[in-house]
């Protein structure tokens, strides 16, 4: 193993903009410090994809690729650290870490009475939705609202530009659960029609597997279905966020952060996302399939567990595998196929007595 010198140390560090990567250090730290607090807090928050934590590793992750992707671009800004935009920046980066510890000192409950003012539904006498729903949906919305404004602070409409995909991950998050929240059990009608299309891709899939299947109205929730097998059954209710949007939401920006600023032309671009999404909502359909099987196989209690932590790695597998794909196909197949077309250059010819007057 070979161990740089202290000289090496020193002529790398050397070379890199410290006020630059002060503030990448600092957007950071801005976000990882309160993540920490709040998984310390509240641990089991972050088991969750849906309405849970776990989006913000995939905003930590998306971050961190698009600082690596987007380098230079804010390299060229030349950044003077301490200046009245970078302070302000500071403070807003400072806010995520305050609303963390606030939240152990009354903020949570200031959150839950907000919640009754504005008019967040309590279904039946069910308060999940006040309780439960709606401080994580506003948390995303100011953890959104505090990174692009620091961003912007930092590093004006490039900087925008640049971290474009988390931004929008972020935000997305936040929308797509404040729209469950206002409009629970299905009532946001056009997301739910997601739900007919998966049931009936699932239903194909049991029936061909030897399993009867049943369909029956699951009310303002969605479409349910039994699944039936040699000695139990088993009942469940696909609603829109199970149906393919919420996985379809994620795909979408995991495919334009790999796609951007590849040489890859448009048309393939096209086809690689249209092949994708059609990818990701018959994975969602598998997911769903493997889920039913585990209820009528193994119980509710199974079903449940599979649906809330290993049904996700679905989803992982399958852009890890789309991705790697789109990878090989580029630069294995595509590359050579480019490089045989390309016709053989003539040698560059030497010029001669009579171009010499040539202008």
């Amino acid at each position: 193993m070979i161990i740089p010198s202290k000289e090496q140390i020193k002529k790398l560090l050397s070379g890199v903009d410290q006020p630059f990567l002060l503030q990448i250090i600092l957007v950071f730290a801005a976000f990882i410090v309160p993540l920490t607090i709040l998984y310390l807090t509240d641990s089991g928050s972050f088991d969750y994809l849906w309405k849970g934590r776990a989006p913000y590793l995939l905003f930590l992750w998306l971050l961190f690729l698009e600082a690596i992707l987007g380098w230079k671009k804010l390299k060229t800004e030349h950044p003077i650290f301490w200046t009245k935009k970078t302070v302000l920046a500071a403070v807003t980066l400072l806010l995520p870490t305050i609303y963390a510890v606030g939240l152990n000192f009354g903020l949570q409950s200031g959150i839950v009475e907000l919640g009754r003012a504005v008019g967040v539904p309590i279904i039946e006498g069910d308060t999940w939705y006040l309780t439960h729903s709606w401080p994580f949906s506003l948390e995303y919305i100011l953890f959104a609202v505090f990174f692009v404004t620091s961003i912007w602070l930092l590093y004006g409409v490039r900087g925008l530009k640049t971290f474009a995909v988390s931004s929008f991950f972020i935000g997305g998050v936040g929308v797509f659960y404040m729209i469950d929240t206002f409009y629970p059990y299905g009532t946001f009608t056009i997301l739910q029609s997601f739900v007919p299309v998966t049931v009936s891709g699932a239903v194909s899939i049991l029936n061909f597997l030897g399993y009867a299947t049943r369909t029956f109205s699951g009310g303002a929730d969605g479409l349910g279905l039994t699944v039936t097998g040699a000695s139990s059954s088993y009942s469940a209710v696909v609603s829109w966020s199970c149906a393919g949007s919420h996985s379809l939401f994620l795909y979408s920006f995991m495919i334009m952060l790999f796609l951007r600023g590849t040489s890859i032309s448009r048309i393939r671009k096209i086809i690689y996302v249209v092949l994708g999404a059609v990818g990701t909502f018959l994975v969602n359909i598998l997911r769903i399939v493997a889920i039913l099987l585990a209820g009528v196989n193994g119980g509710a209690s199974l079903a449940t567990t599979f649906h809330e932590f290993y049904g996700e790695f679905f989803f992982i597998a399958w852009m890890f595998i789309y991705l790697s794909l789109i990878f090989l196909i580029e630069t294995r197949l595509i590359g050579k196929i480019s490089n045989k077309q390309e016709p053989n250059k003539p040698p560059p010819t030497v010029g001669t007595a009579q171009s010499d007057h040539t202008v």
